[in-house]
């Protein structure tokens, strides 16, 4: 990579545990800063001193075994950092079949209506693009992906659901996903996939990985 590409930030949380963190580097989109952010936790994953990688919003945690040197992890990462183009992120793409409408999808009328499209325009732009999964979070196998188009991105909403069905497809913000369970949620529901997205039987037990990509389609 570039040498004009600004360094993360680095601080540990205790004597095992460092956080990379890159949300302040404003001079990189989202979408560049979660890849090289993905692209590190996986390549450190394979150290033996690296117990866990978590990713989140911009930021990658490291947990450690007892005997290890974070200035050293610290300086493997940013020379993985200094390494990584656009090709080195390379994740699993999973297409996801998402039933739109129908009695699952409660908010697809209104947020068509709220973004001045059809329905079907709706839809045919939550299908148009390949989305990155960011991180896992919230609850198990729940993945953010971002990459949602601007013509239909809108808040949370205000009053959050007390109970959202496992399967549902939602939209919020520049992201979308798919809550793997039953739960609580305030993102808009616009359709529904039976894809199991978390089995505790399955290894891995979650279906995405930070760093995947994913495409939806409509089924009929």
């Amino acid at each position: 990579m570039s040498e004009t590409i600004p360094k993360p930030d680095f601080y540990a949380l205790n004597d095992t545990c460092l956080v990379l963190d890159c949300g302040t580097l404003g001079d990189l989109e989202h979408v560049q800063k979660q890849r090289l952010v993905n692209f590190v936790a996986k390549k450190m994953l394979a150290e033996d001193t690296v117990i866990d990688a978590v990713s989140a919003d911009e930021s990658v945690t490291f947990y450690c075994s007892t005997s290890t040197d974070l200035v050293t992890i610290e300086r493997q990462c940013l020379r993985l950092w200094e390494q990584f183009d656009s090709t080195s992120l390379v994740g699993q793409h999973h297409v996801i079949p998402v039933i739109y409408g129908g009695d699952g999808a409660f908010d697809l009328q209104k947020v068509a209506k709220h973004c001045g499209l059809s329905e079907a325009q709706l839809i045919e732009a939550h299908c148009s693009v390949r989305y990155d999964v960011d991180f896992i979070g919230f609850q198990p196998g729940f993945a953010y992906m971002s990459g949602l188009p601007k013509a239909i991105q809108l808040p949370r909403l205000d009053l959050p659901r007390t109970l959202v069905p496992k399967g549902s497809v939602a939209i919020a913000g520049d992201k979308t996903a798919i809550y793997p369970a039953n739960s609580p949620g305030g993102w808009h529901i616009i359709g529904h996939t039976k894809v199991s997205l978390f089995d505790a039987s399955r290894n891995p037990a979650s279906l995405f990985a930070p760093g995947d990509t994913v495409s939806f389609v409509e089924e009929k």
